[in-house]
């Protein structure tokens, strides 16, 4: 029999990460909108980790065949870079809740929780953290 220890360590910072998020998103303008696009976010993230690219090699190859392609992609990453710098205060939080969530993507895989475990805990953690942060700005 396989005994699973769970990972509450990485699990709770993610918890801590999306409750900061959250707390962050309160203080927009549109209040259900925003929590409703992070919501939806919190499940896209952890279905992009539960199934990363497996054929990058392949995509990568084909994409970057072409120097002119090649030439414009890395111009396009470079303006990204220049937005997220610029940006710094608001992708910080999105970088922090993605290292959180691959942190315990990479746990739960770890303890060898199944697939459909391992999204329900994203799932599940990430919810509990935007309510947390919900919680937290109303009534702290």
């Amino acid at each position: 029999m396989l005994v699973r220890k769970f990972p509450w360590l990485s699990a709770s910072l993610l918890l801590i990460a999306y409750a900061i998020f959250s707390k962050l998103i309160i203080t927009t303008s549109h209040l259900w909108s925003s929590i409703i696009s992070a919501a939806i976010l919190g499940v896209f993230l952890a279905l992009m980790l539960m199934s990363p690219l497996t054929n990058s090699e392949k995509i990568l190859t084909k994409w970057f065949r072409s120097d002119t392609i090649a030439f414009l992609s890395l111009l396009m990453l470079a303006a990204f870079a220049s937005i997220l710098l610029n940006w710094f205060k608001i992708f910080i939080p999105v970088i922090m809740v993605l290292c959180a969530e691959a942190l315990v993507r990479i746990d739960l895989q770890t303890a060898e929780f199944s697939y459909f475990a391992s999204l329900a805990v994203l799932i599940i953690v990430t919810w509990m953290g935007l309510g947390l942060g919900w919680v937290m700005a109303m009534y702290m």
